[in-house]
Order: structure tokens, then sequence, then C-alpha cells
């Protein structure tokens, strides 16, 4: 599952795209995180290092045309691992897409612009 809340501040009618700043969150289970629950531990909350040690989909942004990750002060990256082996990834981004637009009304048009996320898995 994928959920984003998305801040699009940029967009560049000659270009022909978007820069989006956001948090994108997957989740998925995976039973070889399952462990006994003990008394006021529901979870393990980890960072960034551990994503490099776990399977983690393969997810791309179909129609990226470049991505950053944020590390200022420290990595963006969050990981929650639920005793029954449920995972939740929060990554932040800032990418600049690409959005075909038909200007022939420009300015009285109306565009839509998506970010295409895709996995191989």
């Amino acid at each position: 599952m994928y959920q984003a809340h998305i801040l699009t501040y940029h967009i560049l009618f000659i270009k022909q795209d978007f820069t989006s700043d956001f948090y994108f969150r997957q989740s998925w289970r995976d039973s070889r995180l399952a462990f006994m629950k003990r008394p006021g531990i529901d979870a393990l909350f980890v960072g960034a290092e551990v994503s490099d040690k776990i399977w983690v989909p393969d997810t791309f942004f179909a129609n990226e045309k470049s991505a950053q990750f944020h590390r200022a002060t420290t990595e963006n990256t969050f990981i929650r691992i639920k005793s029954n082996g449920e995972v939740l990834r929060s990554i932040r981004l800032t990418i600049t897409s690409s959005c075909p637009m038909n200007l022939q009304y420009f300015p009285m048009d109306r565009q839509s612009c998506t970010i295409e996320v895709e996995s191989c898995e």
C-alpha cells in the first residue's frame, strides 16, 4: 500500500514538469520480522540504517526527472515494525516529474499532473 501527502510548489510550463515535496509512506507485512509482544512493546521504531537490512519494495517513480532524499540534520526516514510483522516506512522526498501539458488555452486551461508510482515486485 502506498500513501503520500503531496505539496506541489513549482510548476514549469516551459519544461513540462512539476516539483513536489512529500512524505511517501509504504506498508507491507513480512512474517520474518514478527516478534513476541511484551507488555508496553507493540512495535519497534527504527531509522534509515535498518532499511539496508530488511526487504523493502523496489518502488520507483516512472515519470521522475530528478529526486532528492532529505538529510538535513538526520535522514528523513522512519520505519515502524509491529509485532505481527507489519512494516510502515516513511521517507521525505522532493521529486521533479514530467507532466506533458496542452497549453493551447493558456492561461485559461487546467492541467492534470501525476506522479507515477511503480514497483517490480
